[in-house]
This record gives structure tokens, sequence and C-alpha cells, in this order.
């Protein structure tokens, strides 16, 4: 379990800093690892509050893609 957290904690920084760059062409590699931390969140044994901060994180990625396309 501790794995788990521990990569989605990865994956979350890594699209992070990504958005944080302020380059709409990293968009899309930021939504891409805050769907592999969504991936591994969905385990059963990864905590709640774990699962509803990658779930907000994605959300809040493909709102910014949705801006950057429409």
């Amino acid at each position: 379990m501790s794995e788990a957290r521990d990569r989605i904690r990865t994956l979350l920084l890594r699209g992070d800093n990504m958005l944080k760059s302020g380059r709409p062409e990293r968009l899309p590699r930021a939504l891409e690892a805050f769907e592999d931390a969504a991936a591994l969140a969905a385990d059963p044994e990864v905590e709640q509050s774990i699962r509803e901060l990658v779930v907000r994180r994605l959300e809040a990625a493909r709102a910014l893609v949705a801006a950057e396309d429409g």
C-alpha cells in the first residue's frame, strides 16, 4: 500500500509541476500523470482521502485541457 501511495504522490507532483510551468503543450502530459494516479488510487486499499485528492486534481486538469481546446 505504501508503494502505491508513494507512486501516486510522485504522479501528482509530476502533474502539478507540468501545470505550474504554464506551457499549454504540457497539459496533456499533466493530465496523463493525473489519470495514472487515478488508476492507482482506484485500489480499495488506498485511503479515501487520497482518492478524493486525485479526483480533484484530475477534474481540474480536465477543465484546463477543455478550456485550452475550446
